[in-house]
């Protein structure tokens, strides 16, 4: 949940509803697995938690050359011993993974000779790296660090850009089924959801534990339902992907938190065919892509794609479409 106080156990690239229901032997629990409940799944409602904090103590690493490694990318200052020993602040802003600029501020007491490794993600074509607002290095690819070793002088700015492409790929064993990135994230059908609300008490599965005397009011569970249609399968230029989409890009949110559906700053638009069997299987999931048919006489409109990590709900995997009628209306 966007507040971190529930959860849900299982989740897959489609899944366009989550709600208390027993889904076996559509999935191997049995049981309310897709309910999102604060209680239940006791390891993953700790692990989620001790994900924020690994993924930041894990931002910046030192070198064996006494230098300091930018391994993950993320607003943050830190305070690092590099060079001959001197004590070096580096605060780094940036809206990614949903912007493409990183920029790097270095404030110490005297200059101090050290190697600066930025991590060049594997999906980069043509990165650059600029300080001081002069371009020293452009057209960086391949997966790895880039490396700048000089004499480095509190005030000095350095901003790296990692330019997004969109791209495609196809899924063979998943019955090549489609999905789309820009950059490093993947993007997934926005569909609008509808929150019911539950008592915690009644939903819970059986290893759910919490202390004595809790007010279980105050951590309800919810259901997620569909309100807007799923069944979308979405018309892409293969061979020239960025050409099918427009890129939308909103105001940062004012509370810093991107991964909801009303303040997700980015969204693609792309055109769609719906394809009517396609529906909840026997088991209420949506099951397997293998027995859909290949083309649609539905009318070709505009869907909106959202980060995957904004979408409670979720399509993902988008079936095969073939000769979808021209989308030059």
């Amino acid at each position: 949940m966007p507040d971190f106080k529930a959860l849900h156990y299982i989740t897959s690239p489609n899944m366009a509803l989550l709600d208390a229901e027993n889904h076996f032997p559509g999935i191997g629990n049995k049981g309310p697995f897709l309910m999102m409940n604060p209680f239940s799944s006791r390891c993953c409602q700790h692990n989620h938690s001790q994900g924020w904090p690994y993924f930041i103590e894990n931002l910046w690493m030192a070198t064996p050359d006494n230098g300091v490694a930018a391994t993950l990318y993320g607003a943050n200052q830190v305070e690092v011993k590099v060079g001959d020993g001197t004590l070096v602040t580096i605060k780094e802003s940036t809206h990614y993974p949903f912007d493409e600029e990183i920029r790097f501020s270095f404030s110490m007491e005297k200059p101090v000779k050290f190697p600066l490794y930025l991590r060049i993600p594997e999906w980069v074509k043509s990165a650059s790296i600029s300080i001081n607002g002069e371009l020293v290095r452009d057209q960086i690819s391949g997966i790895g660090f880039a490396k700048i070793n000089r004499t480095w002088s509190s005030g000095d700015q350095i901003s790296i850009q990692l330019p997004m492409e969109i791209e495609t790929k196809r899924w063979e064993k998943n019955s090549n089924s489609l999905s789309v990135s820009r950059g490093p994230l993947t993007y997934s059908l926005k569909i609008r959801e509808k929150y019911l609300k539950k008592d915690s008490d009644e939903t819970a599965i059986r290893d759910s534990k919490w202390q004595d005397g809790v007010d279980t009011k105050k951590w309800p569970s919810w259901e997620v339902h569909p309100v807007t249609d799923w069944n979308y399968s979405i018309i892409v230029d293969e061979n020239d992907p960025a050409s099918s989409f427009e890129v939308m890009k909103g105001k940062w949110p004012s509370s810093n938190f991107p991964f909801t559906l009303e303040e997700v700053p980015i969204k693609m638009v792309v055109k769609a065919q719906q394809i009517p069997e396609w529906q909840f299987d026997q088991y209420g999931l949506v099951g397997e892509l293998n027995d859909l048919p290949k083309t649609s006489d539905q009318p070709v409109v505009d869907v909106t794609l959202i980060p995957m990590g904004a979408a409670r709900l979720r399509i993902t995997a988008f079936p095969e479409l073939k000769n979808s009628p021209s989308t030059n209306e």
